[in-house]
């Protein structure tokens, strides 16, 4: 996700064995870790009744200057394309998105829902801000799985690209695909659309806006695949937002 150009193109083949399954394994983790900034930041701030505005800045500035900052200047770059003076306004905008998407979530302790059995309900946080900071990095990751196999990477894309492709065919892809989907059917079962909505809007990013992104940029590399993550993370955040009760107070 952040390594140097040229240290992907000096490494091995074989190091890319099992690239998509690592990139899974991180994708849980910084959930896992985004869950843990939040929670950090409630009890270093408090936990107003209004927005979670600490929480929000705490997460999005991790996020954006991390494990995610190349992938939010692939996206600005490719979206502004030659124009120079437009990555200031798209930079403001992916940031002003995340920050005030984030600071809106509820928690939503009193949805009613189906209660899991005792030895799964660990599987489910009780806090459905926690569900959409897990499902986010997830689904993004996804979109990088699936996107080449749409729009195969072009002889100029990285042995990192190259090897992405090959090692996540598409049956593994469409397994993901189906276990994301009964996860987020799950977690997100309160809401009063259909369970699959919000999966089926990072679905569409995916396919739709990393086609669109790969399209501006000639060729499916990299950029294009980080970009198209990110822009997966925050469709499925503001699909999150189309069904709930957004309160601004």
């Amino acid at each position: 996700m952040r390594a140097d150009d040229d240290r992907l193109a000096g490494a091995p083949a074989e190091g890319f064995v099992g690239l998509w399954a690592g990139l899974m394994v991180i994708a849980l983790l910084w959930g896992l870790a985004s869950i843990g900034l939040w929670n950090l930041a409630g009890w270093l701030f408090g936990w107003p009744g209004g927005m979670y505005a600490m929480q929000a800045l705490t997460v999005s500035a991790a996020m954006l200057l991390w494990p995610y900052r190349r992938a939010s200047e692939s996206l600005v770059n490719l979206l502004a394309g030659p124009n120079p003076a437009g990555c200031g306004l798209i930079s403001a905008i992916v940031v002003v998105v995340l920050v005030t998407s984030l600071m809106v979530l509820r928690p939503d302790w009193y949805q009613q829902e189906a209660a899991l059995p005792g030895w799964l309900a660990w599987l489910r946080p009780e806090s459905k801000i926690d569900r959409v900071l897990l499902l986010m990095p997830l689904w993004g990751t996804w979109s990088m799985l699936i996107l080449p196999h749409f729009r195969k990477p072009g002889p100029q894309a990285s042995p990192a690209v190259a090897a992405l492709s090959r090692s996540c065919g598409p049956m593994t892809a469409a397994v993901l695909m189906g276990i994301l989907l009964a996860v987020s059917a799950g977690y997100f079962a309160y809401l009063p659309w259909t369970q699959l909505a919000v999966s089926a809007a990072g679905i569409a990013a995916a396919l739709a806006g990393g086609l669109y992104l790969a399209h501006k940029r000639g060729q499916t590399d990299r950029n294009v695949l980080l970009a198209t993550n990110l822009l997966t993370q925050l469709t499925i955040l503001l699909a999150v937002l189309a069904n709930s009760n957004v309160r601004f107070w």
